[in-house]
């Protein structure tokens, strides 16, 4: 089976990571208040957006994801007028957007992400929108996290590191088909003797398991150690071939695994086997959506005034339910009654005269009538309430964590929490791209992504999706085979994907 591989683009031609980081920085101003923003026309420059006119709709969807998150939009996206230079020394004004670093940062991941600058802004937005929280707490304490906080901080630390040393393996010899080979002998070393697939039978793992997100913090950190000291030594020792990559690997994780002998006596396989962190990493999102949001960052341009939320038109029938849930999301408790909610869409959805016209044989609206059937329809097949995206609550709806993750892909991922859910969002943005549907669709859809292995290596994905599934939707996936299955490669960053 041919794996696919990932291309590099052509450094020549694009500007270094710290070139545009420099760009990044010095575009930013001082907002008074110890802190930057950036004003979204220079900011659209230098994520390669070439016309003013199509980024508009990336600051819509940052103001959502930011609605999403608890956050006013407002606090954060000011309208402000600035003079721009038309030639002759005249000055005329245009509209520009003054954006607070968490506005940044939310329009960068909203952002084409096929854009070089793209990418680098993202990482750099994030880098500094999480450095000024930890300036503002004072900085942590690592001694002070709890062991879930420890275990997500060491399985991120581990993610990166894994990229590092995938790109020094492959500088070192090692090809997409030895990458599994040159894994494994890193788990040996350290398990003695036992790969992945006999580590996962030793720890009585489910064979889809990724045995990572299944340590606690001693093992993480040790197999952290065993990472970084062979991309160190791979690098150190000029190693060019890929059999001695693999002994370099082995000899390190040895070493690591007789130091745990020498000092505890405890070998890394005898270690507690840990609830899978994604699930964890989930529960967290989860309670931190219910805490108040944070403080607003002030802007020093004065704002014009804007409305409270953006108005969006959208078809009714088929996508009120959406914007149901959006609001859902953002309640105290994540619950609101039929008569709230009728109040609270049209700040948020554009009602016309004709749907806002009492109807002639009862007090209710068009527009009223239609919120109001999302509730009396449940028992329909493609009702919100029947498909698990929210539940019929007595007089209202609250949304399921089915339709948390629903409003997280569909308008945005609101503020990642950490690498590993940023992680986990581009893992469901790649199943989305690769059978041809939109992420908002994907949501719609049950589905499973389950690995295709032999011989001890894994060759991709299978993305397989259930058959009672909407068959308009189905459809419209690509490559689909029997069984509802659509072959797939290696999502983005995968710990265990040839290079």
């Amino acid at each position: 089976m041919t794996v696919p591989q990932r291309t590099a683009a052509s450094e020549n031609s694009l500007p270094s990571i710290d070139t545009m980081i420099d760009r990044f920085e010095a575009a930013g101003h001082d907002d008074g208040h110890g802190d930057k923003c950036w004003h979204a026309r220079d900011l659209a420059v230098l994520l390669g957006y070439k016309r003013w006119e199509t980024f508009p709709d990336v600051l819509a969807k940052a103001k959502a994801a930011a609605r999403v998150s608890g956050h006013d939009p407002q606090n954060h996206f000011r309208d402000v007028t600035k003079m721009v230079s038309v030639g002759s020394g005249a000055e005329r004004p245009i509209a520009d957007v003054a954006l607070s670093r968490y506005a940044a940062y939310l329009t960068a991941q909203n952002a084409d992400a096929r854009k070089h600058p793209v990418a680098i802004a993202q990482t750099y937005f994030a880098i500094q929108t999480r450095r000024q929280e930890l300036t503002d707490q004072n900085g942590p304490d690592f001694s002070t996290l709890s062991d879930v906080q420890q275990r997500l901080y060491l399985r991120n630390q581990v993610m990166q590191e894994n990229k590092r040393l995938a790109s020094t393996a492959k500088g070192a010899g090692v090809d997409g088909s030895g990458f599994g080979k040159f894994q494994n002998r890193g788990y040996q070393g350290l398990y003695g003797g036992r790969g992945a697939d006999d580590i996962r039978e030793y720890k009585a793992l489910p064979k889809q398991a990724k045995i990572l997100d299944h340590m606690g913090p001693t093992e993480l950190a040790a197999n952290l150690f065993r990472i970084t000291q062979t991309e160190e030594k791979l690098r150190s020792n000029g190693i060019k071939q890929a059999w001695a990559a693999c002994e370099a690997h082995f000899e390190v994780g040895k070493k690591v695994r007789q130091t745990m002998r020498e000092l505890s006596g405890i070998l890394p396989e005898d270690l507690p086997v840990e609830e899978d962190v994604k699930k964890i990493a989930s529960a967290e999102r989860r309670a931190q959506r219910r805490l108040p949001p944070a403080p607003a960052l002030a802007l020093v341009a004065q704002p014009e005034p804007v409305p409270e939320h953006t108005i969006v038109a959208i078809d009714l029938k088929a996508d009120l339910w959406k914007y149901a849930l959006l609001i859902m999301s953002v309640q105290p408790g994540q619950a609101i009654t039929t008569t709230d909610l009728i109040a609270e869409l049209p700040k948020y959805i554009r009602i016309d005269e004709q749907q806002a016209e009492p109807n002639s044989s009862r007090k209710d609206s068009r527009f009223s009538q239609l919120v109001r059937n999302l509730k009396s329809h449940k028992s329909s097949s493609t009702n919100f309430i029947s498909r698990g995206f929210a539940e019929d609550t007595p007089g209202g709806f609250e949304i399921t964590d089915r339709g948390l993750q629903f409003v997280q892909t569909y308008f945005g991922d609101p503020k990642p929490s950490s690498i590993e859910e940023r992680y986990e969002r581009d893992q469901y943005e790649w199943v989305a791209r690769s059978v041809g549907l939109t992420s908002g669709e994907l949501a719609e859809l049950e589905w499973d992504l389950e690995p295709i292995e032999g011989d001890g290596i894994r060759y991709g994905y299978m993305v397989v999706f259930a058959e009672n599934s909407d068959r308009r939707l189905l459809d419209k996936i690509r490559g689909l085979g029997q069984g509802y299955t659509v072959q797939v490669g290696f999502p983005p960053e995968d710990d265990e994907s040839p290079l």
